[in-house]
């Protein structure tokens, strides 16, 4: 009989992950204990120290031979939002759905592929559960600088995709200018710096550069999407501030070169006469064959989808690592209040990852 994922999925709705403030390492340990049933050749939980005195958190890697297939699913969430019916880390199951934290992102493509593996005990393949996706990526960093991706070819990336096979979004850079001076009485103005009027003009300097090329970029990603977000500083309107800063976000389309496309807006800042730093810098994304994706997971994979927001395929892509995303639940409940998933997919999730681990043999 095939196992149930519902219960499962209950259970690591019980485990709290929310990031920041949850803990990544105790449901590693709990992931690697159900791995450990299905006999890989190695099973690994690995802390990772993140920066900005943010803690640890932890990734659960397991190998079955030699992979050069990964599946790879996040295993932390956002925090609980405002509207939440009932206690969040408690799961609910009506009128076939289930309702908890982390249910569609991403707990519930966890439990699915659990529950495969009480049916199919692969060959080749490895597991990573990783932590730290929903804040600053550091835990999948880490693991890609481990070495121990070595020898991978192709990933699946576990997110709410309706079962469809996602191929392809944006990247995202967010650049950082300050400007200090001595700051003083308005009565001084003219002769002192004026960081918020200098850091204006870069942010339509840079607000032009994005509307010119709004038309660049491959059907439904058309466009640069900058942002400029907001600038910092000042307290009245009678004093001039000792510093400011600017912050812009850029989400370059899939198949654009984001290091190109950051020294283009550094040199934008230094022709002001500025200098800018890049905050987060994380790369498009593109499926090199999603024909291969869509034979390996049969039937249960839906055609592919333009996604509207980052993932950590990213990262794999970037080595290397042909990727694709997939898994039940939809964006659209994500970090949402009653976050929930169908039961449906789950189970056709799990029929999915089924196959996905019969063909790797």
């Amino acid at each position: 009989m095939a196992t149930d994922p519902v219960p499962l999925l209950a259970r690591l709705i019980a485990e709290d992950t929310r990031n920041p403030g949850g803990d990544e390492l105790r449901c590693a340990k709990f992931l690697a204990s159900e791995l450990a049933r299905h006999a890989p050749d190695t099973v690994e939980v690995i802390e990772v120290e993140r920066g900005h005195g943010r803690g640890c958190g932890a990734y659960v890697f397991a190998r079955w031979g030699e992979p050069r297939l990964l599946l790879n699913t996040h295993l932390d969430t956002v925090p609980a939002s405002d509207g939440w019916l009932d206690d969040p880390l408690v799961a609910r199951v009506a009128n076939g759905i289930v309702i908890g934290l982390g249910a569609a992102d991403t707990k519930g493509a966890i439990a699915a592929a659990l529950a495969a593996l009480d049916e199919v005990r692969p060959q080749q393949l490895a597991i990573l559960y990783s932590g730290d996706e929903e804040h600053g990526g550091e835990v999948m960093r880490a693991f890609l600088a481990s070495g121990r991706a070595r020898g991978l070819e192709r990933a699946i990336v576990c997110e709410p995709t309706g079962l469809r096979l996602g191929t392809r979004h944006r990247g995202i850079l967010a650049l950082e200018a300050t400007v200090r001076g001595e700051g003083g009485h308005s009565s001084r103005a003219d002769r002192l710096v004026a960081p918020v009027a200098e850091l204006a003009r870069l942010a339509v300097t840079l607000d032009d550069w994005g509307r010119a090329r709004r038309t660049l970029g491959p059907a439904g990603f058309e466009g640069m999407c900058l942002n400029v977000a907001r600038i910092d500083g000042g307290v009245a309107f009678n004093v001039v501030p000792e510093s400011a800063t600017l912050s812009v976000s850029l989400r370059p389309p899939p198949g654009a070169d984001a290091d190109a496309l950051r020294e283009e807006l550094l040199a934008l800042a230094r022709t002001a006469g500025l200098e800018a730093r890049v905050a987060v810098e994380n790369v498009p994304f593109a499926t090199r064959e999603p024909a291969a994706f869509a034979e390996l997971l049969g039937d249960a994979a839906g055609p592919p989808l333009d996604l509207q927001y980052w993932t950590e395929a990213a990262f794999l892509s970037s080595v290397g690592i042909d990727a694709v995303v997939f898994g039940p639940g939809e964006i659209a409940q994500a970090h949402a209040p009653e976050e929930w998933v169908s039961i449906r997919e789950l189970l056709a999730a799990r029929a999915a990852f089924a196959e996905v681990f019969r063909g790797a043999r």
